[in-house]
């Protein structure tokens, strides 16, 4: 059996938070990007982290972070930062510089070329996550969109990495089978809507994962 972690993002709500951690979720992200259906405040971060900060591990998921927001998620006392906008290693190099957070860093993925750089960051972060690049009218993540996953196959990434993108009951245990990761990242996927998470499929996509057998 795999010794696998899940990351339940988009959160918003103390219940939702809550319930995520009772499932055996090991990490809740925030969503701190205003363009974002799930977008949360920091002021409203702050209470739920409070309130669950010895129970799971919190992400500040950002966009091109500035450095005031670094400070303000400094404040909040999250965990990790990541990083799913275009920072580069010089930039990540900096917020690493401002900050005791671990980093996370996203890239979008399409096809192989997508992967070659990879690698250049991993001195820098503690993870990877793998996303499905978005399209130039769509949002940095969350649009429910998967990639082929083959395309990580014989890949040696230097660092672990979360796979993200699409994932959802119905399709986890074949992600599972298609990749060698322990680290699986959902949003929409156990949403009722934007922000709303549905207890019922969120239960379900964690049990899937800690239940995996291969």
């Amino acid at each position: 059996m795999r010794n696998s972690q899940v990351k339940i993002c988009g959160i918003t709500s103390i219940s939702d938070a809550e319930h995520s951690i009772v499932s055996g979720s090991d990490f809740l992200g925030f969503i701190l990007y205003q363009k974002s259906k799930r977008y949360i405040s920091y002021d409203d971060c702050q209470t739920i982290i409070n309130h669950v900060h010895t129970k799971v591990k919190t992400v500040a998921v950002t966009v091109d972070p500035s450095n005031d927001d670094i400070n303000k998620i400094n404040k909040a006392n999250f965990d990790y930062i990541q990083l799913h906008g275009n920072e580069s290693i010089d930039r990540v190099q900096e917020i690493k510089l401002l900050t005791k957070c671990k980093l996370i860093k996203a890239f979008g993925i399409r096809n192989s070329d997508d992967i070659k750089l990879i690698n250049d960051y991993q001195t820098l972060v503690d993870f990877y996550l793998l996303d499905a690049k978005p399209e130039p009218n769509e949002q940095p993540g969350g649009n429910a969109k998967s990639f082929d996953w083959d395309i990580l196959k014989d890949v040696q990434f230097n660092c672990p990495y979360f796979l993200s993108g699409g994932l959802s009951p119905e399709n986890i245990v074949n992600a599972m089978n298609s990749t060698e990761t322990n680290f699986f990242d959902v949003s929409s996927g156990v949403e009722s809507s934007p922000g709303i998470k549905d207890s019922s499929k969120t239960t379900k996509f964690i049990k899937l994962i800690k239940n995996y057998e291969n």
